[in-house]
C-alpha cells in the first residue's frame, strides 16, 4: 500500500512538472538496520526512519519522498538542469553524508549506512523505476557498495532474467515440481538416525535438478516461497502419512518457515490443519525459523514459535551464528533445538581457537535450558571428533548424507538398521 501511495503522488509530480532538467528515482535503505533496533530499542529506531524522511524532503529538487516499507525509502528528484551520472552521484553522497555524520553521535554502537540504487528516468513509468531502482540498491547490498549505484543496461538485462527466473519458478509452482529432499540428523555418540531435515529441490520440465540457491532468495523476495513451504509441508506430511500407514519407521523431521509466515498470524492455523489432516503426530514433526529473521519480527517470532509448541510441535532456531540476534535469543525464545551455522566448524586457526570457546559456553547454556544442539555442515571425521570434545553431540552434514530423495534416504534408514557407522572415536565424559 505504501509503494502504492508512492506511485500516486510521484505520478500527481511528474504530471505537472515540465522542466527540461534530469528525473531520478532513489531507492534507499540502512545496512543492518536490526542493529539499531537491537542496541537501542524500536522508538529510537524509528525516530532515525522519521529524520531520514524529513531531511530529504528538505533537499532543494526532491520532490517527494517517503518511507515505503520498514528501513525503505523512494524519493524522486527533478533536477533543474541536466547532469551527469557522475555529479548526481556525487551528490547523493555529500547530502548521505551529512544526514549519517548528524546522526552517528546518536547510535554509536552502530555503524549506519545506507544502501542505495538510482534510476535516471527516460519516461514517466514510476513502477518500472521502482523496479529498476530497486535493482541497483540490491546491488549495492549484495556488494557492500560504499556510494549509490546507477542503474545501467547490464542491470537491465539481470531484471530480464529475474523476470524469467520467476516465470519458470511460477509454472513450475503450478506443474507440482518442487519436491523434498531429505538430510539425515545424527548422534555423533551412536551414530543413530535421529532426525531429518526436508529441504526443497526443484526440477525442470525435462527432470533436470535445480538447487535452492537458484530459486530460494527469488521466492523470499516475490512473496512465493509461501506457497512452497506450504507445498514442502503437504509432501512431507503425504510421506510420513504413508510410511505409518503401513507401519514403517518415521524419523522426526523439520521442514523450514520462512519469514512470511511469521508476519501473518492466520498461516499458523493453516500449517497445523496441514498437519493434522495427515494424521501426523505433532512429535514428529519439526518447524525450523532461521535465525537472521528473528531480530526484526522478535515479538512475533516468540508467539509464532510458542504457538507451534502449544499444538506439540518441536521448533528450532536455524543457522545460529550467521545473524546477530544476541543473548535475547536465549532470554525470550521457548524453543526445543538450536542448530550452529556451519561457521563454527571453520578451518580459519583464529576462528577454530575462538569457535572452541565458544562451543562449549553455547552447549551449557542449552543444556541448563534443556534444548539440543545440532551442528550443520560436517563434512569431516575430524570436525565430528572435535564437535564431541566440545561438548556437541548431534550433526548433520555431507559427512553422513547430502539430501536426498525420502524413499532413498529410508533404504538407507533400513539398510543400516537406523545407524551410520562411526569411524572415529573420542573419550567424552559427559556429552548430552
Amino acid at each position: 500500500m505504501k509503494h502504492k501511495s508512492f506511485i500516486d503522488k510521484t505520478t500527481e509530480v511528474l504530471n505537472t512538472y515540465h522542466g527540461a532538467g534530469s528525473i531520478y528515482l532513489f531507492f534507499a535503505d540502512f545496512a543492518d538496520f536490526k542493529l539499531v533496533n537491537y542496541y537501542y530499542g524500536i522508538e529510537k529506531g524509528n525516530e532515525l526512519l522519521d529524520a531520514v524522511v524529513k531531511f530529504v524532503r528538505n533537499i532543494p529538487e526532491v520532490a517527494y519522498c517517503d518511507r515505503v516499507f520498514s528501513d525503505q525509502f523512494l524519493f524522486i528528484v527533478l533536477a533543474k538542469a541536466q547532469r551527469s551520472d557522475e555529479e548526481i552521484i556525487a551528490s547523493y553522497n555529500h547530502f548521505a553524508e551529512a544526514f549519517l555524520s548528524a546522526q552517528r553521535p546518536k547510535y554509536p554502537a552502530c555503524n549506519l549506512r545506507f544502501h542505495c540504487g538510482i534510476f535516471p528516468m527516460k519516461d514517466r513509468n514510476v513502477l518500472e523505476a521502482i523496479d529498476n531502482a530497486n535493482m541497483a540498491r540490491l546491488d549495492a547490498k549484495r556488494t557492500g557498495a560504499p556510494t549509490a549505484v546507477l542503474f545501467t543496461q547490464s542491470k537491465l538485462s539481470e531484471l530480464a532474467a529475474r523476470k524469467e527466473k520467476e516465470r519458470e519458478i511460477t509454472l513450475a509452482l503450478h506443474e507440482n515440481r518442487f519436491a523434498f529432499y531429505l538430510q539425515p540428523k545424527v548422534d555423533l555418540l551412536t551414530g543413530q538416525i535421529i532426525g531429518a531435515e526436508a529441504l526443497a529441490r526443484r526440477f525442470t520440465p525435462e527432470g533436470a535438478l535445480i538447487y535452492p540457491d537458484n530459486f530460494i532468495p527469488i521466492m523470499e523476495q516475490n512473496g512465493s516461497i509461501v506457497d512452497l513451504d506450504f507445498s514442502i509441508l503437504e509432501q512431507v506430511c503425504q510421506h510420513m502419512a504413508d510410511r505409518l500407514r503401513k507401519g514403517f519407521p518415521v524419523v522426526r523431521t523439520s521442514v523450514n518457515l520462512s519469514r512470511a509466515h511469521i508476519l501473518n498470524c492466520e498461516d499458523l492455523d493453516k500449517i497445523h490443519a496441514v498437519v493434522e489432516k495427515y494424521g501426523i503426530p505433532p512429535d514428529l514433526m519439526e518447524f525450523e525459523l532461521t535465525e537472521n529473521i528473528l531480530p526484526d519480527d522478535f515479538e512475533k517470532a516468540r508467539s509464532f514459535g510458542d504457538r507451534l509448541r502449544a499444538f506439540g510441535y518441536k521448533t528450532s532456531v536455524d543457522d545460529f551464528g550467521s545473524g546477530y540476534s544476541g543473548i535475547n535469543i536465549w532470554q525470550e525464545l521457548s524453543f526445543d533445538v538450536l542448530k550452529l551455522d556451519r561457521k563454527f566448524l571453520s578451518d580459519d586457526p583464529i576462528l577454530h581457537s575462538r569457535n572452541a570457546a565458544i562451543i562449549p559456553s553455547i552447549i551449557d547454556i542449552a543444556q541448563r535450558l534443556n534444548i539440543d544442539v545440532i551442528c550443520e555442515g560436517v563434512e569431516r571425521a575430524d570436525q565430528c571428533r572435535c564437535l564431541l570434545e566440545l561438548g556437541c553431540r548431534y550433526a548433520q552434514g555431507f559427512y553422513f548424507s547430502k539430501a536426498v530423495p525420502p524413499d532413498t534416504f529410508y533404504q538407507i534408514y533400513h539398510d543400516q538398521h537406523g545407524h551410520y557407522p562411526l569411524s572415529f572415536h573420542v573419550q567424552v565424559e559427559e556429552v548430552r
